[in-house]
């Protein structure tokens, strides 16, 4: 076997190895981004069950942990 070869055989194990770490890193990242955005959807259905049951948008934020704003918006919209 060349020296040519050899190092083509080289260069694809590890672009074959970057390849598969590449795939699985974005599968986990990916997978935490989902349940991210996930959370933050059901944060957002629950502050707004409780603005309409009359909890103050301040107790809201508070309680389930996001931002006063956003609660606000969301309690002009009901």
């Amino acid at each position: 076997m060349t020296w040519a070869v050899k190092m083509a055989d080289a260069r694809y194990d590890g672009y074959e190895e970057g390849f598969e770490k590449g795939i699985t890193t974005g599968r986990e990242e990916g997978i935490s981004i989902g349940l991210e955005r996930g959370a933050y959807q059901k944060a957002l259905e629950t502050a707004k069950k409780f603005l309409a049951y009359g909890d103050s948008p301040e107790k809201v934020a508070l309680c389930i942990d996001l931002p006063l704003e956003t609660v606000l918006e969301l309690a002009q919209t009901k």
